[in-house]
């Protein structure tokens, strides 16, 4: 009789001195399956994610609906459907998978530079981001950042870059994170002002006037005749001439340098002035430049610790850009 109920028990999946038989743990590669499939509703697609055959993918699901003990899969003619079983496995294989993959890269990352790429436009890689981070490589020494500086249209995750700072038009549709709302403003060296101070707006063309060639994007809307028009001075002829710029970057050093007048934008005009660079005659008379600068981040980068380091202390950066006065 003890015998027999021993063997009753053995077989219900007991060993016969009572504890409970061991399942086979569930292999990786079947739950990296298991996720393709079910992101993707397809074993043929989920083969060539993983560079895998589709029978190979099947015979993975197979396995893994056998050891679970329901089917994950409603298996139709032409498309998949996840059942209420494979619902709940999908939601915790995507957060295992998360969690695995990200101790993987800190580990790798571990003991040597964690390295990242930004891509931002030439002037506010030199005027703004350059200037300040020496205080990011205090606070994270173990980040390396590299800066592609280029107008280029850029392929995040084609070219395997991590984050983009760009300057896009205000009315364009939402693109990542908006960093600042752009405003423009004339600002001269402080040692023009010992000369002569301006009382009205017509008054700044005794000065050299420097502007921006037109044939940079987005440039056209922020040149003296628009800024002159939005202050109610009408058509001003520049009495001193004019000097035009390719860059952002080369007018404002040359009205630093005392040269002339700049039309300086957001977030360089706040700099400038904060450090006594540059001062503006008319604080007042800021025209909004009708762009603004945004963060936009590769979805592939997201979660990775040392990119979301950067991204949150450069967000932090443009919430401590000093304020204008007027």
């Amino acid at each position: 009789m003890h015998a027999q109920g021993a063997y009753m028990v053995a077989a219900m999946g007991a060993t016969p001195n009572g504890g409970r038989r061991r399942r086979r743990p569930i292999g990786l590669a079947a739950l990296r399956g298991f996720e393709a499939a079910s992101r993707l509703l397809s074993f043929t697609e989920a083969a060539a994610e993983l560079s895998l055959t589709q029978s190979s993918i099947s015979r993975q699901i197979a396995g893994l609906e056998r050891q679970v003990g329901k089917a994950l899969f409603v298996r139709r003619t032409r498309a998949l459907a996840l059942t209420a079983a494979g619902r709940q496995l999908q939601h915790a294989v995507r957060q295992a998978l998360a969690a695995v993959d990200r101790s993987v890269e800190e580990i790798r990352g571990a003991g040597s530079a964690r390295r990242m790429t930004v891509t931002t436009y030439a002037s506010f890689a030199s005027l703004w981001l350059v200037p300040r981070l020496a205080a990011f490589q205090r606070l994270y020494p173990d980040i390396e950042i590299r800066i592609d500086a280029s107008d280029r249209l850029v392929d995040l995750q084609a070219e395997d870059v991590d984050a983009a700072v760009r300057w896009v038009p205000a009315a364009a549709e939402p693109t990542g994170v908006t960093l600042i709302d752009d405003v423009v403003a004339p600002a001269l060296s402080p040692r023009l002002l010992q000369s002569a101070t301006p009382r009205r707006p017509a008054d700044l063309a005794k000065w050299p006037l420097l502007d921006l060639d037109e044939v940079i994007p987005g440039t056209q809307r922020l040149n003296w005749t628009a800024w002159f028009a939005f202050a109610g001075a009408g058509e001003v002829e520049p009495a001193a001439g004019r000097l035009v710029f390719s860059f952002v970057d080369q007018a404002v050093q040359a009205a630093v340098r005392g040269q002339g007048v700049a039309l300086v934008r957001s977030p360089f005009l706040q700099d400038c002035v904060a450090s006594g660079d540059l001062v503006m005659p008319f604080p007042r008379l800021r025209m909004p430049a009708g762009y603004r600068h945004v963060l936009v981040v590769n979805p592939a980068s997201a979660d990775r610790p040392h990119v979301a380091a950067f991204c949150d202390w450069l967000t932090e950066q443009f919430q401590r850009v000093p304020q204008l006065l007027d």
